[in-house]
């Protein structure tokens, strides 16, 4: 049976990326060029493109092309682990980028995942996370002003957890998070350089210290096509 053509130009580009013809990171033709070397509609090329970014070989770097993507970085959903940690984990180099940071009052729902009292501040911040120079992940976080008084927007260019236990007395121990999968908007789409509509992965984490109190509540959106979710069960 003939394959159609948008299948033709996947294969091929899989087998280059399998045989290390095309390196991590290596650009792919662009859809003008592939449709003219497969004599196909940039529809039919934009199909197999798809495909591929889905399937977790290509990513799309907007303004810039498509790349040749490297593994998956692995995110597991049993315990407590930092961006940091994981780009270590995965050879990859991190680098932040803080957006916003400033102080403002709460609204009611906020407040009451922190457990705060009516006008106690928090900390608002947004920043983009890179792996590679990649932005993969865009955070948005709220933080108790009176657990971290001298909290700096430098200081959340590297690690939070990190400063936590290293320049507080406090221990993080657990969180309660939920995971979904969603469209991006607008936004998300600006930060994390992907395509209108592109599917990401939202992780929503309330974040606990040893004394039972929450000292983060976080809404995390991932690139679908940089990370996957991985959990490690046992028969009961």
């Amino acid at each position: 049976m003939k394959i159609p053509l948008y299948q033709k130009i996947e294969n091929d580009i899989k087998d280059q990326i399998d045989n290390k013809e095309l390196q991590s990171g290596s650009i792919i033709p662009s859809e003008n060029q592939l449709s003219k070397m497969y004599d196909v509609s940039r529809m039919t090329v934009r199909q197999a493109l798809n495909n591929l970014v889905q399937e977790g070989y290509v990513y799309k770097h907007k303004g810039k092309g498509t790349f040749v993507s490297e593994r998956k970085i692995e995110k597991s959903i049993h315990g407590v682990r930092g961006f940091t940690e994981e780009m270590n984990e995965s050879g990859r180099v991190v680098k932040n980028e803080v957006t916003v940071f400033e102080k403002i009052v709460p609204n009611e729902n906020i407040a009451e995942k922190l457990f705060l009292s009516e006008n106690q501040e928090i900390y608002y911040i947004e920043r983009v996370r890179y792996g590679n120079d990649i932005p993969v992940l865009y955070e948005v976080l709220y933080v108790p002003v009176h657990l971290f008084k001298d909290l700096t927007k430098e200081d959340m260019n590297h690690s939070f957890y990190n400063f936590v236990e290293t320049k507080t007395p406090y221990k993080i121990t657990h969180c309660f998070q939920t995971i979904e999968a969603k469209p991006s908007n607008k936004l998300i789409e600006e930060r994390l350089k992907i395509d209108k509509k592109s599917p990401v992965l939202s992780i929503t984490r309330n974040t606990f210290l040893s004394n039972g109190r929450p000292f983060e509540y976080v809404i995390s959106t991932y690139r679908s096509d940089q990370y996957k979710f991985v959990q490690y069960a046992f028969k009961d």
